[in-house]
């Protein structure tokens, strides 16, 4: 009996640690059991679960550094301490944090008496074993498969005739490919293994197919799918199956990328750790051998894993890390002591963050103790945080934010929650408690009083009123004058997009504004007239001159100050162009998780705006929980052809991906382009030449007397970049030196490729300068 054939008949196997893949009930359900001292045992609802009600759902790290459930659920953490086998650490509430080498068991307030009885019955110290069956298989009955509209009427209104809840399989006979939208999962097949997941409008390999799944199917086939999974398709019926053979296939396929992005990185000139990548490739071949010759079959699939963990930090290692670029997060705080904040920020640090997006007023409250709200009778300081021990920062966590940032390397911009001062569930927003008057009303609203949002069932501010801007623009001055915050993070800044009945700009102040300068009360405008859509382009006017009188107000004492938007797909990215003169830079959301649906989102938005204008792409990797190498080649996807990526958001990120992450494309330092544009052109010059001296002539990627010209060349150009003294000129001078060598052939064509783009970057960091921040050479 071979080795593979030992492991594949073994009656069972434990999944354990950040290996463990995203599960549904449906996965695991009687299968998967934990097993206390005693030989009681329960069977697991499900793994990184948030519906935890009447079932027992294991939480790993791959999921979060928390759990995010309900206070009123019930958790046991267990900590690791070999093979199969946790001892309990301690039981607790709910949103309990996972151990980095552990898992927690969780159940909700409404449970069984049998799983509360197990869960109430461990004791701290007791060990407990996790038990499954080798193999898992999931099947599914298609819709369709190479739909047509005739064929699947359901889908025919669709990208590639997928319709709402449908899975379809896509072969060869349907094309190239799947030529879906980005809202649904998909997975690669290739000689009956799945060899890619994620993404829209996949590929569809001449030795596979692709199955593609939306809304309820997307969550079949995310849940069930891993890298090597077997897949096969007989009369429509879609069957998953998951064992031994899969992982070890997904440990051969991880050696086989690293391998790949070592000689990528060799022959692109890239300078990366090589001996840090070869280590762990060589230790993962060697994990990959003791497994084959280990007859214990649980042993020997733990021995496969971390031959998979080591490939994949290979794979991190050969990647660049470049040394000019924003690397931000969203974060919304949660920490009510400074222990809780430096926490946070030593794990920003090791992913390798170097700005922090922090939200600065939700639900209508700043995060810091406000003069401003006081002159206005309002709460001075959001309830979550006026009771918080900050150190010498007393209650002011925005002050600990931005001290503890500071000493990591990384700074603060200030996200806000913009003229959404509310949820419904939360009651009315304080603001319209002080000024009912102040509230926007919906065309619906008839009562006279605040209302949230028909649709969100968010509050908003009026922001057509004067009185209401004035608020908002004292706000936001106070947090740049009392804080060393490096911008202004703007979201929330139009009201809702609705039709007709829905509209905004029907609060009493607001009709007596547009009465005076139209002599027409818009109560009275009828749909689709040309005076409604005269009302509508007032409104939008009012948003616009909000945003620039902001402009006017961050810019007053800090040519440097960001201003920065966030737009989502739809009306507010294509109302972004109004504000081209106001904004610095631009965030476009890219929800897609593939390097075509999140590049289209960049480019798309980049038509938008002028030259000179800062790109980041905003990326939702953390928040979809997504797996760690898919986080690292989401960020490589969203960097390309910008200056940087934003992350949503730090609350849902996991240990795998910040390990991850700081192995990888942030490895190294860099500087920020949007908040240091010319340091950012001299960490790169810099970077360029030694790399010169240390990488592309040893390696003869360029002739030695024409490389040491260039690095003499590029030299004094660090120093004026430093001092404020370069010019257009010189950057233009690199680029006709780099041609003239490729030229006479003396330069590698794809070294010159690499660096032209640095001046490109460079020349539209200068650019942006002079543009945004008003720079002139001296």
């Amino acid at each position: 009996m071979s080795k593979r054939t030992m492991i594949s008949s073994a009656l069972s196997l434990t999944l354990i640690g950040s290996l463990l893949p995203l599960q549904s009930e449906a996965a695991t359900k009687d299968v998967l059991k934990v097993v206390d001292a005693s030989g009681d045992e329960m069977a697991i609802g499900g793994i990184n679960k948030l519906a935890n009600q009447n079932q027992l759902i294991i939480f790993n790290d791959q999921f979060s550094y928390y759990t995010e459930t309900n206070p009123a659920s019930t958790e046991v953490v267990l900590e690791k301490v070999g093979i199969n086998t946790y001892t309990v650490v301690e039981k607790r509430s709910g949103n309990s944090p996972i151990p980095e080498n552990g898992l927690v068991l969780s159940t909700g307030k409404d449970t069984t008496a049998e799983i509360k009885s197990f869960l109430q019955q461990l004791e701290a110290g007791e060990r407990i074993f996790l038990d499954e069956p080798v193999q898992k298989q999931e099947a599914k009955q298609a819709n369709a498969v190479d739909p047509t509209r005739q064929t699947n009427p359901d889908g025919a209104p669709f990208d590639g005739f997928r319709g709402p809840d449908q899975l379809i399989v896509y072969t060869p006979a349907f094309g190239e490919t799947t030529k879906t939208n980005v809202y649904g999962y998909e997975i690669t097949v290739e000689n009956g293994y799945v060899t890619k997941l994620g993404g829209g409008n996949s590929a569809i390999p001449k030795n596979g197919f692709v199955v593609s799944g939306h809304g309820v199917n997307s969550s079949f086939l995310s849940a069930n799918s891993i890298i090597g999974a077997k897949v096969d398709v007989t009369n429509g019926v879609v069957t998953i199956t998951q064992d031994v053979d899969s992982y070890a296939f997904q440990s051969g396929k991880a050696m086989e990328k690293a391998e790949q992005s070592i000689a990528k990185a060799k022959a692109e000139w890239v300078d990366v750790p090589f001996d840090l990548a070869e280590e762990a490739l060589g230790s993962a071949r060697a994990l990959l051998e003791q497994a084959n010759a280990e007859t214990d079959p649980v042993v020997a699939l733990d021995t496969v894993r971390q031959a998979t963990q080591h490939a994949y930090d290979a794979y991190y290692y050969s990647i660049d890390s470049g040394v000019a670029e924003q690397r931000a997060v969203w974060h919304r705080p949660k920490e009510s002591t400074l222990a809780g904040v430096e926490t946070v920020l030593d794990r920003m640090e090791r992913a390798g963050f170097n700005a922090v997006y922090l939200e600065t007023t939700f639900w209508g409250y700043p995060i810091y103790p406000s003069a401003v709200q006081d002159k206005y009778g309002l709460p001075t300081q959001h309830p979550n945080f006026k009771n918080g021990d900050f150190g010498e920062h007393g209650t002011d966590i925005l002050a600990a934010y931005i001290a503890e940032a500071k000493e990591r390397g990384m700074t603060v911009h200030a996200w806000t929650d913009g003229f959404m001062v509310g949820e419904a569930s939360l009651g009315v927003p304080s603001q319209f408690k002080n000024y009912p008057e102040w509230a926007a009303v919906q065309r619906t609203n008839t009562t006279g009083q605040p209302a949230p949002d028909t649709s969100s069932r968010y509050y908003w501010l009026d922001i057509m009123q004067p009185a209401v801007q004035d608020y908002m623009l004292e706000l936001y001055e106070e947090m740049e004058e009392k804080y060393d915050i490096k911008g202004l993070n703007i979201d929330y800044m139009r009201l809702p997009h609705h039709g007709f009945d829905k509209a905004y700009g029907f609060s009493e102040p607001t009709r007596a504004l547009y009465k005076d300068v139209s002599g027409i009360d818009p109560i009275d405008l009828k749909a689709g007239s040309a005076e409604w859509d005269t009302f509508q382009a007032w409104v939008r006017e009012r948003e616009n001159e909000f945003v620039e009188k902001l402009h006017d107000v961050s810019k007053k004492n800090d040519a440097k100050f960001m201003l920065t938007a966030t737009p989502e797909p739809g009306a507010e990215e294509v109302y972004i162009s109004d504000w081209k003169d106001d904004i610095d830079a631009v965030i476009p959301q890219a929800y897609g998780h593939d390097f075509n649906s999140i590049q289209k989102t960049v480019q798309a938005s980049k038509k938008l705006m002028p030259e000179g204008t800062m790109y980041y792409t905003g990326i939702y990797s953390f928040y979809h929980h997504l797996n760690e190498g898919a986080a690292v080649d989401d960020v490589l996807s969203a960097k390309y052809g910008t200056s940087g990526v934003n992350m949503f958001a730090f609350g849902q990120a996991s240990a795998p991906s910040v390990d991850a992450l700081g192995k990888g494309p942030w490895r190294d330092a860099a500087v920020n382009p949007g908040e240091e544009p010319l340091l950012a052109i001299e960490a790169l010059l810099k970077d360029t030449r030694q790399e010169m001296n240390s990488l592309y002539i040893p390696k003869k990627g360029i002739d030695k007397q024409a490389g040491r010209a260039l690095a003499k060349e590029i030299q004094p150009l660090e120093r004026k970049a430093r001092h404020g003294s370069l010019t257009t000129d010189d950057l233009n001078r690199i680029k006709e030196t780099i041609t003239e060598m490729a030229s006479r052939d003396d330069i590698d064509p794809t070294l010159e490729e690499r660096l032209l783009t640095r001046v490109s970057d460079m020349q539209q960091w200068h650019q942006y300068a002079i543009d945004r921040q008003g720079f002139s050479a001296k």
